[in-house]
């Protein structure tokens, strides 16, 4: 694929990240807008496969794997508590299936193979990949935890986001990796930059809008 075509997918998925956030600050556009994420993160997945330029079944087989694993341990989560802490998820992100949004199988397949193809570029050494890209997933979810709570992406039964969540989520992210490694998928790495960037400054924007979301 040119560079001219990923550098506009790279636009676009900053485009419709910035321009979403900032859509954000204002009340009327926030009901309108914000309903939207779900479609948000179908977008992001169908330009990553698109520009990732792999149709083959194996990689087609590694995304129903990410994905059908992610819903589980969400599905698990959410109705036991066990993996992350007692929480649950609000309206934002659409339809649910055992109190789970469908759109959250996504959002793993879009983290996971973002974080690993991000980490590739520094090493390709499997144990480090499978550690660090786990690691990276980690540290997203840390970042966006406050305003994912605010924009009522999910809750929690406590009055802090608990440690336990995030052992959790490592744990998790391991296995999503070994996935991803022993698969021997490429990942385009200049779009998996691009994934996790993008997603990274909409909630980054939403900081300086933090605490009145709400209002």
């Amino acid at each position: 694929m040119s560079s001219k075509k990923i550098n506009f997918v790279v636009f676009l998925m900053f485009f419709f990240n910035i321009v979403g956030a900032i859509s954000l600050f204002n009340a009327d556009l926030y009901k309108i807008v914000l309903p939207l994420t779900q479609f948000n993160l179908l977008l992001i997945f169908s330009l990553f496969f698109y520009v990732n330029n792999n149709y083959s079944r194996s990689f087609i087989f590694l995304c129903l794997q990410v994905f059908l694993f992610g819903f589980i341990v969400e599905v698990v989560g959410v109705n036991t508590g066990i993996i992350f802490g007692e929480y649950t998820y609000g309206k934002t992100l659409g339809l649910t299936f055992f109190g789970t949004p469908l759109v959250m199988g996504i959002n793993w397949i879009n983290l996971s193979l973002a974080s690993f193809g991000i980490i590739s570029f520094f090493t390709d050494k499997k144990t480090l990949l499978i550690i660090l890209s786990s690691l990276l997933m980690v540290f997203f979810d840390f970042i966006i935890e406050p305003i994912a709570i605010n924009l009522d992406f999910w809750s929690w039964e406590y009055i802090t986001v608990p440690v336990h969540n995030y052992f959790g989520w490592f744990f998790c992210a391991i296995i999503a990796q070994l996935l991803i490694v022993f698969s021997k998928v490429k990942i385009n790495q200049k779009i998996a930059f691009a994934v996790i960037g993008s997603q990274l400054s909409f909630f980054l924007i939403q900081y300086l809008n933090y605490g009145n979301i709400n209002g």
